[in-house]
């Protein structure tokens, strides 16, 4: 069975972990609220606070936090200060996860919230680089010949994506690569734009200069097997990913994609570990990995759980681009189930 097309680009995931390309409801929206936790006849003084820090106990600023609710529904986000403490208010009693997306990091923790003020301490995995490209736990020597200025650019890029500004942070990559045109991060960075204007080939090469430049640098793989999978190279994208995962072992993203490379082998026993894998190693909801379990599944003609794993699916992402899909899939699944009895 073919995956529809659009389930096949994983810039929507990547972009969890540069920022969220997607546009998503602030506090102020009437859609984030209504219906929410935060919607007026349920809203107490509850609020949830914490900071987010580096590998090295150094307080993160500018770091984007996202809330959502015991759903997975993202209902309101806001970016650290200069002491790395975030702060949201008005929060009903409920559970809640706590995002924290910085560059190419991510890291969640979820949470009971009850009574006045509930606290959590988020810490950045230490596989990869910061927005700075230079300060975290591990800086290659790739690194250290990295022009101050290019790693302000390279900032400057990171920040305009925080704020969904793709065109900026395309002229601030381009800047960043100009003084220094072996600079790992800033590679990585323009292919992933690539990805999102599903030119595949340009990313590739990016991303080949990218592992040529710093052959340590463990997103440059993960973005690089999504690059292929989109090229159907399915056996390269495997060997890339798992490159990519000898570096930074915590990466899901590396499981999606593997999950989705044998997929595309025709291996949906493999694809569906994979997979799982992924779904346990973030605390996030990501509708994406119902929908290619759904379809391992069906292939595999294991109906009810392809139907519960759609359902999962439309229940977390009801107007997304797969739906349409995913909708038709479920009724054509149970319309068999339903002959077959």
């Amino acid at each position: 069975m073919k995956i529809p097309r659009p389930a096949l680009v994983l810039i929507a995931l990547f972009a969890c972990s540069i920022c969220s390309l997607a546009q998503r409801p602030s506090f102020g929206s009437r859609s984030a609220m209504s219906g929410s936790p935060f919607d007026s006849q349920r809203r107490d003084n509850g609020s949830i606070t914490g900071t987010v820090q580096d590998t090295q106990n150094k307080p993160m600023k500018d770091v984007r936090v996202e809330l959502t609710d015991g759903n997975g529904v993202a209902i309101g986000s806001t970016y650290t200060n200069a002491s790395g403490n975030f702060e949201f208010t008005s929060v009903a009693s409920g559970a809640y996860t706590v995002v924290a997306t910085a560059g190419l990091q991510q890291t969640s923790e979820r949470l009971d919230a009850s009574g006045w003020n509930n606290v959590v301490s988020l810490r950045m995995p230490g596989g990869d680089r910061p927005a700075d490209g230079v300060s975290g736990n591990a800086i290659s020597v790739a690194q250290y010949k990295v022009p101050g200025k290019a790693r302000d650019e390279y900032r400057k890029a990171h920040d305009a994506l925080q704020k969904q500004k793709l065109e900026e942070a395309g002229k601030h990559l381009a800047k960043a690569l100009e003084i220094c045109p072996n600079y790992a991060d800033a590679l990585t960075l323009r292919a992933v734009l690539a990805l999102n204007h599903q030119n595949a080939q340009a990313a590739i090469t990016d991303l080949d200069a990218a592992v040529k430049a710093d052959p340590n640098y463990a997103m440059a793989y993960m973005v690089l097997g999504s690059a292929l999978n989109m090229q159907s190279k399915y056996d390269d994208a495997i060997h890339t990913l798992e490159r990519g995962e000898s570096l930074a072992p915590n990466y899901w993203q590396a499981q999606f994609e593997m999950g989705k490379a044998y997929i595309g082998k025709g291996d949906y026993a493999a694809a569906l570990q994979h997979l799982q894998r992924a779904q346990g190693m973030t605390s996030a909801e990501y509708p994406l990995i119902y929908l290619l379990q759904a379809h391992a599944l069906l292939a595999m003609k294991q109906y009810p759980e392809a139907m519960n794993a759609l359902q999962a699916y439309l229940q977390k992402d009801p107007k997304g681009p797969n739906s349409a899909e995913a909708q038709k899939l479920l009724q054509q699944a149970q319309a068999f189930v339903a002959n077959s009895k």
